[in-house]
């Protein structure tokens, strides 16, 4: 990974849609062994003030879509429970907890003065995973891959986000506030906290995972707007990836609504009328509860996420 830091550092330094291909996922026979659950803390960043959609529109452009069972492990690529499911240039295993299927997507370039900033793509591919382990949430389950250096010269805010991310991986051992981490370049909204941060590997690459949400206001923390977030390099700087995917837990209310109930164990939400209400206070405890949360109390699992990033392959 060193090659792959001094490779992006330098270009920092030099420069400052889709058609469906639908796939299902066979039962696997047996549970993965989980990955050590290691975690590093993070504090809060401000909400931004501007207003742009988080959705990309893109033309339409048909790709292939292959499956294979995982089977047999290589000193290269150890075994993972379930199917693999390839959108070039793409490669993952699904596990049947997680997704029942998967649909991949492939978006032209787009640019241009006339082209929304946030549309904005050297043109990149995107698989959201069908019969997701869990439905009717803000955010659905996606990876993209892009390009990385033609696109973060086509949009300073993926520039900013690569550069946080190189900075990250550069010291995985040190501590990681959340005013460093790399942010979704293409939404619109603030990261108001992030917990469970931790550096991970997958086949062909590294980067960073943790569990977020992202709002236009001071949100309460809830399992409707809950993701875990990973961004990732491949080793050979070529791919950026990006990995949205929900994820809920039971010490947290179901919806950011005023009404929804707090679940035992939970924090309480500032009442914002009170000129003392404390929101960093209150993000940097949400953050401490998820910390100290097990892996297995969330749904999906921390570690069963992990397991789907760490299958991940990126291959030109």
């Amino acid at each position: 990974m060193k090659k792959t830091f001094l490779f992006l550092s330098l270009f920092i330094v030099v420069t400052l849609v889709a058609c469906d291909v639908s796939v299902s996922v066979a039962p696997s026979t047996s549970p993965a062994p989980l990955p050590t659950n290691t975690m590093l803390q993070a504090s809060v960043s401000p909400i931004p003030e501007t207003v742009v959609p988080t959705q990309i529109p893109a033309s339409v452009t048909p790709i292939p879509a292959t499956i294979a069972p995982s089977a047999t492990a290589t000193a290269l690529q150890p075994a993972f429970e379930g199917v693999e499911v390839s959108v070039d240039p793409l490669s993952i295993t699904l596990s049947s907890g997680i997704a029942s299927g998967a649909r991949g997507s492939q978006f032209p370039r787009l640019d241009g003065d006339e082209v929304a900033a946030w549309e904005l793509t050297p043109g990149h591919i995107q698989l959201t995973l069908e019969g997701y382990a869990l439905q009717g949430k803000f955010h659905e389950p996606q990876i993209y891959v892009y390009p990385a250096l033609e696109y973060a010269q086509l949009y300073p805010a993926a520039f900013e986000s690569m550069h946080r991310l190189n900075n990250t991986l550069f010291d995985p051992a040190a501590a990681i506030r959340d005013d460093q981490l790399p942010r979704v370049p293409f939404f619109n909204a603030a990261q108001v906290f992030a917990s469970n941060v931790q550096v991970i590997s997958f086949q062909n690459g590294q980067g960073v995972r943790f569990l977020t949400e992202y709002a236009q206001y001071a949100a309460s923390a809830n399992n409707h707007d809950l993701f875990y977030h990973f961004q990732g390099f491949t080793s050979d700087g070529a791919y950026y990836i990006v990995a949205i995917l929900p994820i809920t837990v039971p010490l947290l209310a179901d919806t950011s609504d005023a009404g929804a109930v707090l679940p035992p164990g939970g924090v309480p939400y500032p009442y914002l009328a009170d000129p003392n209400a404390d929101m960093q206070l209150y993000y940097r405890s949400v953050t401490d509860l998820l910390n100290a949360t097990p892996s297995q109390a969330f749904a999906p699992s921390i570690n069963q996420l992990d397991l789907l990033i760490q299958s991940m392959r990126i291959t030109p």
